[in-house]
C-alpha cells in the first residue's frame, strides 16, 4: 500500500533551520491517518519517521530505504509562503513566466526577484494561481532533508487550499495567528492584530459602501454576509482568551458569525483539504517544487512510467529488423538462384560467351546476363545486310514448343544474316524426334533440311539448316 509522509512547518516559524518545529504523520494513498500525527524538529523528522516504523537509526542505508515513504510532501504555512489567484489576459497568459513578476511586484513586500514562483491556469485560463517562496528559505529546507536522506516530492503553500463560500469569509484560529479567506481571493496568513484590523475594514465595507482592501492583495471584496471560525483541537490550538477576544471583535461589529471546532488539528485539516484537492482533477494544486527545484525522484519516476513501453518499442524494432535481415538474406538467395537460372539458358543460347561461363562457375554473379542477352539481339536482328533473325527465331523455338514430347535440346545455333541461313545443333533421344522436329518446321512454312544425325550411347546428336 502507498505511504505518504506530510510534513508541515509551523507557522511560528519566521526562517528555516533544523531546529524549526514541524508537525508529520504518514498517510495511506487514500488520505488515511497511519498511527498518530507527531511533532519533531525539521532536522530530526527522518529519525524520528523511522524510530516510529521500529527502525533503529543505526541501520545501514539500504535497511533505511525499506522503510522510506513512496512519497513526501511539504505543506508550507502562509507566513513563509504565499498564494494569490490573478486576471490574465492573452498577452501575460503567451508570456506567463515573464509576466507574473510584473504581476506581483507592487502587492509584497519582499523583492520579487528573491521569490521562487510556480504557477498554475485556471480550467478556463482567465485566471492563474500563483504560489511563491524565498529562494534562500526553499534551499534551507531542501538542504536540511537532503542531508537527512529524504527526498521531497512536491511542496505546497497551504493557504491554496483553504475554502470558502460565496459571501463568507472563512477564519482558521492558531496559537499565535489565523488564516483568513475571503471569496475569490486566495487566503492570507495574518497575526491577531492585522485580523482585528481586516475585520474592521471589512465592517466599514458593509456599513459605507466602501471598497475594502486586504493589506497584501488590493483587490475588490464581494458583498460579505457571515463569517466562519473554525478553532482546532490540539497544542497548537489558541487558547481560550485569543479565541474569546475574536469573538468580541466579531460582535462588536455585528456580525453574522458561524462557530465550528475541528475535531481534529489544523495539520490534519489541511491534509484533509489536500486530499480532497487531488481527487479533484479540475482543481490543480500549484507544486512548488518545479523549475530549478523539480524533484530528481519525480523526474527519474517520469522516465520509469516510460521505460516499459521503450522496451517493448525496442523489441519490436529489433523484431522488425530480425525480420528485414531474414527477408533480405532469402531475397538475395532467390536473386542467386534466378541469376544462375538466367544464366544457364542464356548459354544454351550463347555457349562461347566464355565472361557469362566463368561467372557461372565461380558463383561471382556479377554480369547482367539481361543486358548481355539484349544487347546481341539487337546486334543481330538491326544489321544493315542481315536478313531478319528474329522472326525466323520465333518460329523454330515456336515449333519446337510444341513438340514437349520430342524432348529436343538446342545445344548451339549459328545464323549467317547474309544467307538468312540458321544452323542449328541439337541433342535428342531418338531420330524419331528428330524427324518430326524437321517435318514441324516444314509444316511452318520454314525451309529446313538435316544436316546429319549422329546416334550416339545417350542420345542423337543433329544438326539442321533452316531459312525462310
Amino acid at each position: 500500500m502507498k505511504s505518504i509522509l506530510l510534513i508541515r512547518i509551523h507557522p511560528a516559524t519566521a526562517a528555516i533551520s533544523g531546529s524549526s518545529l514541524t508537525q508529520w504523520g504518514i498517510f495511506s494513498g487514500q488520505g488515511e491517518l497511519q498511527g498518530d500525527v507527531h511533532v519533531s524538529e525539521l532536522g530530526t523528522v527522518k529519525r524520528d519517521y523511522l524510530s516510529v516504523k521500529g527502525l533503529e537509526t543505526d541501520q545501514n542505508a539500504l535497511a533505511e530505504e525499506d522503510y522510506l515513504p513512496d512519497q513526501v510532501t511539504l505543506l508550507l504555512p502562509g507566513s513563509l509562503a504565499f498564494h494569490r489567484f490573478l486576471p490574465i489576459n492573452s498577452g501575460q497568459r503567451k508570456h506567463l513566466n515573464t509576466a507574473l513578476p510584473y504581476m506581483l511586484e507592487e502587492d509584497l513586500a519582499e523583492d520579487v526577484d528573491t521569490l521562487h514562483l510556480a504557477s498554475q491556469l485556471s480550467s478556463d485560463k482567465e485566471k492563474v494561481s500563483v504560489s511563491g517562496f524565498s529562494h534562500k528559505q526553499f534551499q534551507a529546507l531542501l538542504d536540511s532533508l537532503d542531508e537527512q536522506g529524504l527526498s521531497v516530492d512536491s511542496t505546497l503553500a497551504e493557504t491554496q487550499l483553504l475554502e470558502t463560500e460565496a459571501g463568507q469569509v472563512a477564519l482558521l484560529m492558531e496559537s499565535q495567528s489565523v488564516t483568513v479567506r475571503m471569496p475569490d481571493q486566495a487566503a492570507n496568513h495574518l497575526d491577531y492584530d492585522a485580523l482585528r484590523f481586516v475585520l474592521e475594514g471589512l465592517n466599514r465595507s458593509g456599513n459605507d459602501g466602501d471598497i475594502v482592501q486586504s493589506p497584501d492583495l488590493e483587490t475588490e471584496i464581494p458583498a460579505i454576509t457571515s463569517i466562519k471560525v473554525f478553532y482546532p483541537e490540539d497544542s497548537f490550538a489558541p487558547g481560550d482568551d485569543k479565541f474569546e477576544q475574536v469573538r468580541s471583535w466579531l460582535n462588536e461589529q455585528g456580525w453574522l458569525v458561524e462557530e465550528e471546532g475541528l475535531n481534529t488539528s489544523v495539520f490534519e485539516h489541511f491534509v484533509s483539504l489536500y486530499f480532497n484537492r487531488r481527487k479533484n482533477i479540475r482543481s490543480a494544486l500549484v507544486d512548488l517544487r518545479t523549475g530549478a527545484y523539480q524533484c530528481p525522484r519525480r523526474a527519474s519516476r517520469r522516465l520509469r512510467k516510460w521505460k516499459p513501453m521503450a522496451l517493448i518499442a525496442s523489441l519490436w524494432l529489433m523484431l522488425e529488423m530480425g525480420l528485414m535481415v531474414g527477408e533480405g538474406v532469402t531475397f538475395q538467395h532467390e536473386a542467386a538462384q534466378f541469376w544462375d537460372k538466367s544464366a544457364s539458358l542464356y548459354l544454351e543460347v550463347f555457349p562461347q560467351d566464355q565472361q557469362v561461363r566463368e561467372a557461372l562457375e565461380s558463383e561471382h554473379r556479377s554480369v547482367n546476363v539481361k543486358s548481355r542477352m539484349e544487347s546481341r539481339l539487337k546486334t543481330a536482328g538491326t544489321h544493315p545486310a542481315s536478313k531478319p533473325f528474329l522472326p525466323l527465331l520465333k518460329k523454330v523455338s515456336a515449333v519446337s514448343a510444341s513438340l514437349p514430347e520430342a524432348r529436343i535440346k538446342p545445344v548451339s545455333m549459328d545464323f549467317n544474316d547474309t544467307t538468312g541461313n540458321l544452323v542449328l545443333e541439337l541433342r535428342a533421344e531418338s531420330l524419331e524426334s528428330v524427324n518430326k522436329l524437321l517435318a514441324a518446321t516444314k509444316s511452318a512454312g520454314l525451309m529446313a533440311k538435316l544436316d546429319s544425325a549422329n546416334q550416339e550411347k545417350n542420345g542423337v546428336n543433329a544438326r539442321m539448316t533452316i531459312s525462310r
